[in-house]
């Protein structure tokens, strides 16, 4: 067994287009035996079942890992874990203090913070028979309508946690990049986002955008040497994803009035300042 000291991360932040590549990577991959590693379990653990397949360790980190030291035991003996080149997650870039005995470099995609936002409420909004759901709130309109968005605006007018969200749910909502970026443990909601902290780190960081995602992320894999072909990804074929039937509809921000755009504004206030800073400076 080669175990490879060396190894890349790829940082998914939600709704940048991580969870539905996980598949892609793996297609790309899967003549490299235990190359690519996915927390989400979409790598080649899926399809076998011997000494050098994870056997469930794969798994989301954020919700565990800096709790539960086993799961950090586990993979640290794990033959995949041991020999995988890229790692794909829910994590941050504190996940190289659990693995001292490896060299990690980074990858990641990010996306302008509102319209990411935006894009997370809609994920979160669950439909419950003739309702939608919002954490505990229950929504008794369309998705997009007014009065949906009304619905929203009221509830995040009452500030985090939302509950009935989960712990990452809610960090999702507010300043996600740059706590991705500062290498937040996801430990306590109320952590301060540090832009400076955020900045440094980014020097560590190979970083691509939603709206360049196939060009940026080829030069990103090529630069860490990951033989990944982004021109066979159909889902972005015109640059960045193909959006929505929904976004075509409704526009960017999904209909979103202006009053629920400047309370997800202030929620994210430090994310378009790094984003911002990071357009101009990478």
């Amino acid at each position: 067994m080669i175990i490879t000291k060396d190894k890349v991360v790829f940082l998914h932040i939600p709704k940048t287009g991580g969870g539905a590549m996980q598949h892609f990577f793996y297609s790309q991959l899967k003549n490299h035996r235990n190359y690519f590693l996915s927390f989400f379990g979409q790598d080649d653990s899926a399809q076998h079942n011997d000494s050098l397949s994870t056997q469930g360790t794969n798994q989301c980190l954020i919700e565990s890992i800096w709790y539960n030291q086993k799961i950090v035991d586990k993979l640290k003996n794990s033959p995949h874990f041991k020999m995988s080149k890229l790692l794909l997650g829910h994590t941050t870039y504190s996940f190289k203090e659990l693995f001292p005995e490896y060299k990690f470099k980074f990858i990641t995609v990010i996306r302008e913070p509102i319209e990411r936002t935006i894009s997370n409420i809609i994920q979160l909004t669950k439909k419950n028979a003739k309702t939608l759901k919002f954490g505990k709130t229950e929504i008794a309109h369309d998705l997009y309508s007014k009065e949906y968005w009304q619905s929203i605006k009221n509830i995040l007018s009452n500030g985090l946690p939302i509950q009935g969200l989960l712990r990452h749910e809610n960090l999702f909502l507010s300043n996600i990049i740059t706590r991705v970026f500062q290498g937040d443990k996801y430990l306590v909601e109320e952590m301060v986002p540090d832009l400076e902290i955020a900045k440094i780190n980014a020097k560590d960081i190979c970083i691509s955008y939603y709206d360049n995602y196939n060009n940026s992320l080829q030069k990103c894999f090529d630069n860490l040497n990951i033989p990944i072909n982004m021109s066979n990804n159909k889902k972005a074929s015109e640059g960045s994803p193909k959006p929505s039937d929904a976004k075509k509809l409704h526009g960017k921000y999904y209909g979103a009035p202006d009053k629920v755009i400047e309370i997800v504004n202030s929620l994210n206030f430090t994310d378009i300042q790094l984003y911002n800073y990071l357009l101009n400076n990478t």
